[in-house]
């Protein structure tokens, strides 16, 4: 795929007009080696992507995990609950706080330099910058959204009177 393409299809994702086969060749596209420089930027974007796509769950997972919720008695639960002094749960949850504040300090200049790595994206071509094409955006928006909650309103008002006109008839 040619550098063009590449950059009209990212457009086009950006605004959210590509179809499941575009963005499919777009991300094809940057797990390409030869990406121009200028589209560097936006790999590790559509890496995650994939490395999402790919993480699951085992499918025996939900079912070991209720195997062990059952297997466990009530009453031991409730017992090992109460038998624990408020002494040792303020002791626990200190030491839970400390170790998510440690955690968090360790790994924070590792998370910076993720965002160094990444180069900024330029959201600014996508903004709409005549008022007037603004506001009919605004306003077709708000009208759909109208429309919707008009439509909803009369299904519920209908549905209403459905169900108070049986109510009705026993008291008649």
């Amino acid at each position: 795929m040619d550098d063009q393409m590449i950059r009209q299809l990212l457009d086009r994702y950006f605004e959210g007009q590509t179809s499941l086969s575009e963005e499919q060749q777009l991300r094809r596209a940057f797990q390409q080696e030869d990406l121009p420089e200028d589209l560097h930027p936006f790999r590790p974007l559509f890496r995650y992507f994939e490395q999402e796509r790919d993480a699951q769950l085992r499918p025996s997972f939900e079912q070991q995990l209720m195997q062990q919720i059952e297997d466990e008695p009530d009453s031991a639960r409730t017992a090992a609950l109460r038998s624990l002094p408020i002494q040792r749960w303020a002791v626990g949850i200190a030491a839970a706080v400390v170790l998510a504040l440690g955690l968090f300090w360790l790994y924070q200049p590792a998370a910076f330099q993720q965002q160094e790595e990444v180069a900024a994206i330029d959201w600014s071509k996508y903004e709409v910058e005549d008022p007037k094409e603004a506001f009919k955006i605004t306003q077709s928006a708000l009208l759909q959204a109208s429309q919707e909650l008009n439509q909803g309103t009369k299904v519920a008002a209908e549905e209403f009177d459905t169900k108070f006109s049986k109510v009705g008839r026993y008291f008649n």
